[in-house]
Formats: C-alpha cells, structure tokens, sequence
C-alpha cells in the first residue's frame, strides 16, 4: 500500500441520531442499513483466481509463468501474522522477519481460497523491500499534516515489508498468498502463508454524517525558552486563533476531511527578554483537504482512512494525488461517550508507544 509521512488528519464516527419525525428520514436509515450489510457481506466472498493473475502489482518484481522454485533449505522466515487486511483501490503490505543477513529476494505466488494457484508468481529481488517504515509511513511531501497518523517507526533490522498493490478493478473479498524468501547462494526458505481479507468501502451506517473535533489529547508540548533571568519555560510554540477539522463520511465509503487553521508562531528573541510566551503579529494560515475511501472492521469496531487527493488551498504546490493510497487512520478505534465520537489512535514511535485520543461532535 502507498502511503504517508507528515500532514494532518482526523477522524471520525459516532452513533447516527436519525429524527423520527419524517418517513424521508426513516428510508434514508434503512438505506444505509442495507447499503452497510451489502458492503460487509462482500468481504466474505472468494476473490477468483483472474483477479490474482491480473489484479496485482509489486513495483520492482517480475512476474512469472508457473509456480515458483520449491524450497531447498531452513533458511529462517517468519511472518507477522498468518492474517492480512488489505484495501480496495490500494492494497496492503506484507510483514515478515529474518536473522539472515545475504536475503537477495522472495517469491510470492498468490492462491483463492480453494487453493487454486495463480499462474504466475512474482520475484521480488531485496532492493524492493520496505526497511525501517512501516505500512504508513511512505512518502508525503506536504508541509503538515491533518491530525491522525503518527507512522509506526518501529521496525526492526530483520523485519521488511513487500509493498503490494491492487489495480482499481481488484474486488473486496478474501484470498490467500504463499511467500518464499531465497539467499544469495540461491537457498530458499520454506514457505509460509498469509490469508488476506480486502476490505469493501464503508460498512457501518452509523459513521455517517458530518462531524467537527471538539477535543484531542494530541497536544503541543511546547518549546523551552531561556530567559535572560536564568529561568527555564516550557511555553506553547503556536498561539491558535482558529482549529476547524470537519469531517464528512458518506456511505458509499467516501470521506472528506477539511482543516482550516489560523495561528501565530513563538518569537524567541521577545519571549527570552520577557520570561514569557510572546508571539509574533502575523498570522499564519493553513487551509488542506484529504479525500479518499474508509474501511470498518465490524469485529474489532476499528476504522480505516484511505486518502487518495490532498489539496493544500493556500500553498497549491503541496497538493497531491495518491493512485494506490496513503494510509492515514489504521485500525483506529472508535466508541461513542455521551453522544460523542471518540477515536483512539495507537502509533509507535522508535521504541516508544503513544496513544492519542480525539473527540467529535456531529454537526
């Protein structure tokens, strides 16, 4: 899956409260209802093996005719998790460890659930494999970022991801793959499999709606200032006139996050001087939008945002499209408290865990 490095987002969900005073009203819930089943009962269907031959792509392999060549040795290969979650329109990436240190490759054929193979497989030299970043956290060129999406840093030295990625035809549904990895001296590893479930658009009628963040554990934890007194300060590096993200989620699975901000930033020289936070007088303004796709987990009442545009209105350089993807909210979880949507965002950092958790009111 192509994915993401710094820029804002947030999030949404929160219990639908629907008014029972029109018929109109009433139709549109169970709309959504059927829209929602419709959309979960499609991830538990085979994906067929012509979509396996023609549906994927891994940057950097080749494809090939056939099965792949059998293994030979006990070279050491572990995987992640025998179980995957991936996203239409995007795709997912494969997680797996060694302790060898001369690995020039993997093969990687792909089976349906029947385990009817592919007919071709892909050899994946080690230059494509994703080292020290994890699934989200590839590639954004833009100045900041919408609120969600720390990135988990924490890969180790033996661990490397395959970055694999769906045509825009690729189906929701489930489907498994068989993954070799070989060394320099053309020792090949026995295999292991992973079982992928793609994940359909949308899926809970509840998410949607319109909702504005009211509250975020996600704070400025300020900058030191040294006073000309000798005292120490930790004081706010921004001064925020405006905080607006409003997040709108339809339930074709389509999302749209706005932030629009004004601020102004710490002048150090005038804040040493007076042993105290002063800011400088121009205001600072930003004004972004993501749009793309979201996913829900209903066993795990998890949400998944997928941004496919980001549009920086004030500085248009930084604007972006995404053809695979960039994942910003993975398996984030979501409960309503007092009629709020609350949304609890884990991340890793080096060796460090964080959580943050943000609230939101329906508008």
């Amino acid at each position: 899956m192509k994915t993401i490095k710094t820029l804002f987002i947030l999030t949404l969900f929160s219990m639908a409260i629907y008014s029972c005073s029109s018929d109109s009203d009433n139709n549109n819930t169970a709309g959504n209802d059927d829209l929602a089943n419709m959309q979960n009962e499609t991830e538990n269907a085979a994906i067929e093996v012509d979509n396996l031959n023609t549906g994927i792509d891994i940057e950097g392999a080749t494809k090939n005719d056939g099965a792949p060549p059998a293994p030979n040795s006990n070279i050491d290969l572990q995987v992640d998790s025998n179980n995957a979650e991936a996203y239409q329109n995007s795709g997912f990436n494969l997680k797996f460890s060694t302790t060898e240190t001369t690995i020039a490759g993997a093969y990687l054929q792909f089976q349906d659930v029947n385990n009817n193979s592919a007919s071709n497989y892909f050899d994946i030299p080690s230059s494509s494999f994703l080292t020290g970043k994890s699934s989200n956290t590839k590639g954004k060129t833009a100045s900041k970022r919408l609120a969600f999406s720390r990135g988990n840093n924490n890969m180790m030295e033996e661990e490397f991801e395959i970055d694999i990625d769906f045509e825009d035809s690729f189906p929701a549904g489930q489907f498994c793959g068989t993954l070799c990895i070989y060394d320099s001296a053309n020792n090949i590893s026995q295999a292991v499999t992973v079982c992928v479930e793609v994940e359909a658009w949308g899926g809970n009628s509840s998410i949607v709606g319109t909702w504005v963040e009211v509250s975020s554990t996600d704070i400025d934890n300020g900058t030191q200032i040294f006073c000309s007194n000798g005292q120490t300060k930790n004081v706010p590096y921004v001064e925020y006139l405006k905080q607006e993200f409003t997040f709108t989620i339809e339930s074709d699975g389509d999302f749209r996050l706005i932030d629009d901000e004004e601020y102004k930033t710490i002048d150090y020289s005038t804040s040493t001087d007076n042993c105290e936070a002063v800011y400088f007088s121009e205001i600072e303004k930003y004004n972004a939008e993501e749009t793309g796709k979201w996913a829900y987990n209903e066993v795990d009442n998890t949400l998944t945002l997928v941004s496919f545009k980001y549009v920086d209105f004030l500085e248009p350089q930084y604007s972006e499209d995404y053809p695979n993807g960039d994942l910003i909210l993975e398996a984030g979880e979501v409960e309503i408290i007092n009629g709020n949507l609350v949304v609890t965002e884990t991340y890793v950092d080096g060796n460090e865990t964080y959580t943050d958790t943000y609230t939101f009111k329906r508008i």
